[in-house]
């Protein structure tokens, strides 16, 4: 049970636990609560994934906080695709952030997976002996 809680497959978890709640039917969302664009709105549903969220990317990046020398080690040796890695998750928070606010409306799948990938790589070469 404890190796369940620990970093980083607590923090997933709970991401992934978010990330059901995002999903879930309209159905079950509730009320509105807070109306963002024309398609897009924080439901009561939704207000509890983005706790969820907020606690497993918090301690997720606290994480990698605590092992940023691995993370050091690794742009050192490899700066261009440290680069490469910091755009591609920039680029995909955008898409992500902007299409919340537009009518870009499917790209945040796209966004979602550029972050996702870049945030999966860094967790492979901190956890990497």
């Amino acid at each position: 049970m404890m190796k369940m809680l620990s970093w980083p497959l607590g923090p997933l978890g709970i991401v992934a636990l978010a990330i059901a709640l995002f999903t879930a039917p309209t159905q079950l969302e509730g009320p509105v609560l807070v109306p963002i664009s024309p398609g897009h709105a924080l439901s009561m549903l939704d207000s509890f994934a983005v706790l969820s969220l907020l606690i497993g990317v918090v301690w997720l990046y606290g994480g990698l906080w605590q092992r940023r020398e691995r993370l050091s080690d690794f742009i050192r040796k490899s700066p261009s695709a440290s680069s490469a890695a910091v755009f591609i998750a920039g680029f995909g928070l955008g898409l992500l952030i902007a299409s919340a606010f537009s009518s870009f409306f499917w790209w945040w799948v796209i966004g979602v997976a550029l972050l996702g990938a870049m945030m999966v790589a860094a967790l492979i070469v901190v956890t990497r002996k």
